[in-house]
């Protein structure tokens, strides 16, 4: 992207490809998820790989958010250096790179670290004695998507073995309930999956209470299941990421509309040869190759005039299917399948207002 955006530029005038996202909507999606949890009296901690921005974790703070978290060291060493207060990595400490990361961001935010067994702790452990400090550990609980996770019926025994463990405390259990999204467009199906999850780890968290451990948080995370998880009584906080910018995955299986998704690529037209199709200079490195759960290969979806899918990609090359007359020039506006990857292809947002550049956010944390 050229360094030439300025504010108060006309969107009619942006190089592109540009990641573009609407700072009304934005604001709009971030209160709206901050109520929403606030009436579940349930702790809003927010993924910040969506938007790897601190504009918007300063956002989400403001709004009544505890705190974010994080997948990766970048993330967590961006949110730890005066971001924000609070900084779960939701990712094993596995490797000497993550377990310096955590000492060191310890320093300076509260950091609670993610796990599902004491072997992915042991080199975290050691450190932490070093350096004299104790580290909130929340085991990591399989409820369904067969990733990472501990079984329910082996977690009473990995909690026990992570609280004798020196420099590590039990603090609580965690999931991510990615099932819930695969349950597609079949809202009683999505319901049914994040309850489960939710009930799931409640009873787990009372299991790992009734072999005499302090079980503090009881934490579920995602976008697709926050209107289900949460609302099961037990639950103590919810890690939604993509509802602050919305995605075509999400308005496709029916979890956010299509006035909620706040991020868009703005990309032109360079070609109309063949036929058949028209060329944009958006590819998979301005939209990223994430998945659709269209199931038909798209990387993005034109929602300015003219319509049309982006329905595959090179590099620096989409190919732009089924729009209406499509000319050498005309600017389309493509909502990515996918958020948080496609804000990862870039090294900044654009923010707009009616059209009109209002703030430039650098992308931090890429790597």
């Amino acid at each position: 992207m050229s360094a030439d955006i300025v504010i108060g530029m006309n969107a009619a005038d942006l190089p592109t490809p540009v990641l573009v996202v609407d700072a009304a909507v934005l604001r709009r999606n971030l209160a709206e998820m901050a109520a929403h949890t606030a009436a579940l009296d349930v702790a809003l901690r927010p993924h910040w790989k969506t938007t790897k921005s601190a504009e918007v974790a300063r956002l989400q703070l403001e709004a009544g958010a505890v705190g974010h978290t994080a997948a990766t060291v970048a993330e967590l060493t961006a949110l730890a250096s005066g971001v924000s207060p609070s900084v779960f990595l939701a990712y094993p400490p596995v490797g000497r790179f993550r377990v310096a990361a955590v000492i060191q961001a310890s320093r300076t935010a509260e950091v609670i670290v993610g796990a599902d067994s004491v072997d992915a702790v042991r080199e975290l452990s050691e450190a932490a004695v070093a350096a004299g400090i104790v580290i909130p550990i929340r085991l990591d609980i399989d409820t369904g998507l067969r990733r990472t996770g501990v079984a329910p019926d082996g977690a009473v025994a990995a909690a026990r073995a992570i609280a004798a463990t020196p420099g590590l405390r039990l603090d609580g259990v965690w999931t991510h309930e990615g099932q819930v999204q695969a349950a597609g467009t079949d809202p009683v199906e999505r319901r049914r999956r994040g309850v489960h999850a939710g009930e799931t780890l409640v009873a787990t968290a009372d299991a790992i209470r009734a072999d005499g451990h302090e079980v503090t948080s009881v934490s579920v995370g995602s976008t697709p299941g926050v209107r289900s998880a949460p609302t099961v009584p037990g639950i103590t906080e919810a890690r939604p990421g993509t509802y602050a910018l919305g995605d075509e995955n999400q308005v496709h299986i029916g979890t956010m509309s299509p006035e909620d998704v706040a991020v868009s690529v703005h990309s032109r037209v360079v070609s109309t040869r063949p036929a058949e199709w028209a060329i944009i200079d958006a590819g998979i490195k301005a939209m990223s190759s994430d998945g659709s759960m269209h199931g038909d290969g798209r990387i993005g979806t034109v929602v300015s005039a003219g319509g049309g899918v982006v329905a595959t990609g090179h590099e620096e090359h989409g190919f732009l299917r089924g729009a209406d007359d499509p000319r050498v020039g005309d600017i389309v506006r493509i909502r990515p399948n996918h958020a948080c990857g496609a804000v990862n292809m870039h090294h900044r947002i654009v923010v707009m207002e009616d059209d009109v550049v209002t703030g430039l956010w650098p992308v931090l944390a890429r790597h």
